[in-house]
């Protein structure tokens, strides 16, 4: 029985590796160059995998890769899905490869596509003007260049308090502003406030940011101008469902109010044939660990249900 797999992240290859255990195939379908994920660009350490204290998000990924590509399944990089719809006996999928077009059958999807850094299009736009403007926690960049510089970090959560810290150790004077009230854990409010690098605002919204030649952003509050030699954006994460878009409409998943793939507790959505695993759907804590358990529950739920259909 053939499962693609649409992604090669944790979940994504934790899913591909269950199913040969379970007797299935499974077919790995990546958009990008590589696998692993967001977290291989992950350098700081993973707090929630028990039995690798200290090691990084990127030093993780390639334990985990090393393991994926020793596994006997097709992969396809640099892969676009055009189009998915409902087969007599599961889904046609017609992709776009490198080699060029190509048509798939499986009797069942696997949507392990994970999740990207928030960002309002203004922001990503500067982004884009910018190289001293970043979107999201996992950039080298922050480790490698952020040093003895004025840092503007956007966000009230964990990662933008987090990073505060991380970046006030490396003689880095840091502003972080948030629409309303700091979300963050009470350990990290209470590091910050001791920090006289760091200046906590809250209801602190620039009316104004603006990319210089230099890259470095000039920030309007009313008539107050401050040049910033960076610009860190912390607002969250957001799934990556777009792929959705290409799925005929009468088996497109149903989401969440939060735009996540809804699941019940085997990672079933609400298309028979079709599960979800990883970030891109509901977890009261998303991490590399979750979205490695639910890749092991969807394979074991696609072959308890293929059991259950051919008995």
């Amino acid at each position: 029985m053939r499962v693609a797999i649409l992604g090669a992240g944790p979940a994504g290859m934790s899913c591909a590796n269950a199913c040969l255990s379970f007797g299935l195939e499974p077919v790995v379908i990546e958009a990008t160059d590589h696998i692993g994920g967001t977290q291989r660009s992950n350098f700081h350490p993973n707090l929630w995998m028990l039995g690798y204290p200290d090691e990084t998000g990127e030093q993780m990924t390639r334990r985990l890769a090393e393991h994926f590509r020793q596994l006997d399944l097709t992969l396809y990089l640099r892969t676009q899905v055009q189009s998915v719809g409902a087969a007599a006996h599961g889904f046609t999928l017609r992709l776009d490869t490198p080699q060029g077009g190509r048509e798939l059958e499986a009797r069942a999807i696997v949507l392990a596509t994970g999740m990207r850094p928030r960002a309002t299009p203004e922001l990503a736009a500067l982004a884009q003007q910018s190289p001293r403007v970043i979107i999201g926690p996992l950039a080298s960049a922050i480790r490698d260049e952020v040093r003895h510089a004025r840092v503007l970090i956007l966000g009230g959560g964990d990662n933008a308090l987090d990073h505060a810290l991380f970046l006030a150790e490396r003689g880095n004077t840091v502003r972080v502003c948030t629409r309303r009230h700091f979300s963050a854990r009470q350990a990290f409010l209470t590091a910050c406030r001791g920090r006289p690098e760091i200046e906590l605002k809250a209801h602190c919204v620039p009316d104004r940011l603006v990319a210089e030649a230099d890259g470095r952003i000039l920030v309007h509050w009313g008539a107050v101008r401050v040049r910033y030699d960076w610009l860190l954006v912390m607002y969250g994460y957001q799934p990556n469902t777009e792929v959705l878009a290409q799925f005929d409409p009468a088996i497109r998943p149903q989401l969440t109010d939060s735009g996540h793939v809804q699941v019940d507790g085997w990672q079933r959505t609400s298309v028979p044939g079709i599960y979800a695993a990883g970030d891109l759907t509901v977890s009261p804590q998303p991490s590399v660990a979750t979205a490695i358990a639910q890749g092991i529950a969807a394979a074991r739920a696609i072959e308890r249900d293929w059991a259950r259909h051919e008995g």
